[in-house]
């Protein structure tokens, strides 16, 4: 009975979709009918661009400024094409009082108690909200901005980068950024200068704050967020215009690389997956033999980037992956043995190295000749169990910790949810837990535990990434919540997912797109505890 239940409750993130209605025509009369032919309707004509009041009501606008509708309501002075607001799903007032019993940062407005600003990540007025807004336009040919990219933004966003970025993704040194903007210098260094520019706009849109202004008077933007987008730009544009080669080179890599970590810092999906295809396609054809020692170095720490990024994309989306380990090629050097600072990275390496084809496949439902059996997945669930266990050294970086600590018990969760849609889970007492319908709610203490010493900084700088993963495993405790008896410790549950909406607030994206998700889908899935919540 359980089995069905929870079979039947959506596990994954709860979306909603866009029926596409196709526009009605008029009838017309056929021969011999009675009836006349009428007039087709005049198509209604579309602006290129509503304005902000327009736009928030969802009506017609004019091409004029002020528009038509604004003058008739006596708004002429308020009406204006930009800035554009992007729509935020609506929060529950009832619902605000979740955590400590006070309203969220996002409904009043002020920093939160640990210091960090509580508004949401990416809400520049001044920029496109979404990929379908922002369009880079081809260029004839590239030529480099005039004073675009300083060489004082280039020391410090590699400095950022090595203070923030470079514990978990370690695909560069400093000796290897010098090396670039030697090269960059000079007018033959264009991939060079490129890898620069993906540097900098990763660093500027996934770690400064937007709002802020890093260089003052220094660049042309308005706020940090708003240089991302330039730099963003400069390097698509560069991207286009580079000569493809058949051995790609290593920067060619990188430069796609950072566009990919671009996209996914500001919530665009597809363009992201685009370009993380496309890198680890590029690094499939790269040729080690010809490389000196650091090149050879940073491209086997490369490979390991893009697979843990191609592996953690295909479980959230259900997308294909293109790298594999294999014997003759990257992903069997220790990448540094002696060193210290990678023993975190080779942690998170290990958790996502058992994830092979097969599993990818049986999460995208590919079809399968035959029954997998109860001990099919416990290899995949040894691996994950294991990675941290004895590599892991205790002086790890807090941001390589909460990167860690997270990553592993979202990576039980959707084995779990696998081991559900195959029907392997039972409630014996032979059982171990992890094959049990409570499951979830142990891994939401674990994660309670292992997270409340970390500071949100060192959650935060890992983007919109932590933030999913903290969403697939708020939405695994509702579900069981809902449907699974534990009268016991449901109190308890309901504590640590109360702490879970917490902490998704303070992350990107959080007071934006996944609290108000997560609100839906409490009141669709445990209207009990919205009910409970409003007391």
């Amino acid at each position: 009975m359980i089995s069905q239940q929870l079979e039947t409750q959506e596990l994954s993130q709860p979306t909603s979709s866009i029926s596409t209605i196709p526009q009605a025509r008029g009838p017309i009369a056929r021969e011999g009918d009675n009836a006349t032919a009428t007039a087709p309707r005049a198509k209604r004509v579309q602006v290129a661009r509503a304005c902000q009041r327009c736009r928030r009501l969802q009506k017609a606008c004019s091409d004029s400024r002020p528009c038509q509708r604004c003058v008739r309501a006596g708004l002429a002075d308020e009406c204006g094409g930009f800035p554009v607001q992007s729509r935020i799903l609506p929060q529950p007032p009832s619902l605000q009082t979740l955590r400590f019993g006070e309203p969220s940062p996002a409904a009043t407005g002020i920093a939160s108690p640990l210091g960090f600003a509580a508004s949401p990540l990416f809400r520049n007025p001044d920029l496109p909200a979404s990929p379908q807004a922002f369009t880079s336009f081809a260029r004839e040919s590239f030529v480099r901005k005039v004073d675009l990219l300083p060489p004082q933004v280039v020391e410090y966003c590699a400095g950022r980068f090595f203070e923030r970025l470079a514990p978990t993704i370690p695909i560069l040194t400093k000796e290897y950024v010098t090396n670039l903007r030697t090269r960059a210098a000079s007018e033959a260094g264009s991939e060079a200068y490129c890898v620069l520019l993906g540097l900098c706009a990763m660093v500027m849109l996934q770690v400064e704050e937007p709002r802020g202004n890093s260089f003052g008077q220094l660049i042309t933007a308005e706020n940090n967020a708003g240089y991302g987008w330039l730099l963003l730009e400069e390097a698509l544009a560069a991207h286009r215009h580079l000569t493809r080669k058949s051995t790609p080179s290593l920067d060619s890599v990188l430069l796609v690389f950072f566009i990919y970590a671009c996209h996914a810092s500001l919530f665009h999906h597809s363009p992201a997956f685009v370009f993380l295809r496309e890198a680890s396609t590029l690094f499939l054809l790269i040729k080690p033999d010809g490389m000196d020692d650091l090149s050879r170095s940073l491209a086997e720490r490369l490979f390991w980037v893009l697979l843990i990024s191609e592996r953690s994309h295909a479980i959230r989306y259900r997308r294909p992956i293109t790298l594999q380990v294999t014997t003759n090629g990257f992903g069997m050097a220790s990448f540094g043995e002696n060193d210290s600072s990678l023993s975190g990275f080779k942690c998170l390496a290990a958790l996502f190295r058992g994830l092979d084809t097969t599993f990818i496949a049986l999460l995208n439902q590919e079809s399968v000749s035959r029954t997998l059996p109860l001990e099919s997945l416990d290899g995949v669930e040894m691996a994950i169990n294991m990675a941290l266990n004895y590599s892991c050294p205790d002086d790890l970086l807090p941001t390589q910790k909460a990167n860690l600590r997270v990553t592993q018990l979202w990576l039980r969760i959707i084995l779990w949810q696998l081991r559900l849609r195959l029907g392997h889970l039972s409630e014996q007492r032979t059982t171990p837990s992890s094959r049990t319908y409570h499951y979830p709610l142990e891994v939401a203490k674990d994660l309670t535990l292992s997270t409340r010493d970390l500071p949100i900084h060192s959650i935060q700088v890992h983007g919109v990434g932590i933030s999913e993963k903290l969403f697939d495993i708020a939405c695994a405790v509702v579900n069981v919540l809902a449907r699974v008896p534990v009268e016991m410790t449901k109190t308890a549950a309901e504590d640590d997912l109360k702490y879970l909406r917490g902490l998704i607030l303070q992350l990107p994206g959080g007071t934006t797109v996944y609290d108000a998700l997560l609100v839906k889908h409490i009141q669709q899935t445990l209207p009990t505890m919205a009910n409970k919540l409003d007391t």
